[in-house]
């Protein structure tokens, strides 16, 4: 018993939720965050992943081997315990946890408790590819910044068609928006990434999008995914150009109702998806689809609403920098910005 006890060692799991909606509650996109003080083995992390029913983050403490100093070092696990390179909203609520630590670990009463910083700045490095990000943390809101390429590439249709996967969730080409319709040319059936590819449909109105079901077979909609190399299913609202026009009179930023359906997260649709927003608002941003005109086409900001249909309301803010058009896969500057709630706090031992 007591070889066993030395052998353990305990780790912190808060539960959050990150892109929460500021106006309505019980939104925003789950995520445990575990917090380690050594260094884990992927066998351990696999474990904890596989306690989780949705996203899962383990915070190792610091990297004294990092050249950028002492810094966390995050590893973001799929609920099957698969490793990924990276994932917004676990990010989002990471970094939420380490700004608020102290407060959310030993509040010294229930009042301090629910009082935060007011800001604070929280750098961490990814484990997969060792990337360095910086967040501003004021309260319970997050801005991450981040320097990526943004890829595109078409669907090939010949391995599965876009009706097909419409199909699939209850839905047809009527549904999808022509340029002649609309006005614009919205990104249609492409990949689209700013860290894994996410496949960009727009539909035409918000009604339509909502009547999507989740894909009637998880195995044949994880199987058309792979066919197209896509990592899930970004449906998109869309606005004719009448719409834009008034948008850009009044300057309003643009903003999107949006639903992502992952290829095998084990679960059918997501409430929020950070990198597939992240990917919505570049390449909208390339066609300069944006609430500015042609000449204005600098920094823009979008706002993606998700989780509606499944009553977890949740905004995603999208900053995207400059699109630097001379380059096949641009290096673009993206912010994201969103709310975090702390809903639970336990300890899990590691053997």
């Amino acid at each position: 018993t007591t070889t066993m006890s030395m052998a353990m060692r305990r780790v912190v799991c808060s539960s959050a939720r990150a892109f929460v909606s500021p106006i309505k509650e019980g939104g925003g996109n789950p995520v445990d965050i575990f917090l380690s003080s050594q260094p884990t083995t992927l066998d351990e992390r696999v474990k904890l992943a596989k306690t989780c029913p949705w996203e899962s983050i383990v915070i190792e403490s610091e990297n004294r081997s990092s050249s950028s100093g002492s810094l966390p070092t995050f590893h973001f696990h799929m609920p099957s315990g698969e490793e990924v390179s990276f994932c917004g909203h676990a990010a989002i609520g990471a970094c939420s946890f380490l700004a608020n630590k102290k407060a959310i670990i030993e509040p010294e009463n229930d009042s301090r408790s629910n009082s935060l910083p007011s800001v604070k700045t929280v750098s961490f490095l990814a484990a997969v590819d060792g990337s360095r990000y910086d967040a501003e943390v004021t309260g319970n809101e997050v801005e991450l910044l981040m320097n990526t390429q943004h890829c595109e590439s078409d669907c090939n249709s010949q391995s599965c068609t876009l009706e097909s996967i419409l199909a699939e969730m209850g839905l047809n080409m009527s549904d999808v928006p022509s340029e002649s319709e609309s006005g614009i040319c919205w990104p249609t059936y492409i990949n689209s990434s700013v860290a894994r590819p996410k496949t960009l449909i727009p539909i035409i109105t918000t009604e339509r999008l909502h009547a999507a079901t989740n894909p009637q077979n998880a195995a044949t909609f994880g199987k058309m995914c792979n066919a197209i190399d896509s990592t899930g299913i970004y449906l998109y609202s869309t606005f004719t150009k009448s719409e834009i026009e008034r948008a850009r009179a009044e300057q309003r930023n643009l903003t999107f109702e949006c639903r992502q359906f992952p290829r095998s997260s084990g679960y059918p649709e997501d409430p929020a998806t950070g990198i597939a927003a992240g990917a919505l608002a570049a390449s909208l941003h390339k066609r300069q689809i944006s609430m500015w005109d042609n000449d204005k086409s600098g920094e823009c900001i979008y706002y993606m609403y998700q989780g509606t249909s499944m009553g977890r309301p949740s905004k995603i803010g999208v900053k995207i920098g400059e699109y630097k058009r001379n380059e096949t896969n641009p290096s673009l500057d993206i912010a994201y910005t969103g709310l975090v709630v702390f809903d639970s706090l336990s300890n899990s031992d590691l053997e």
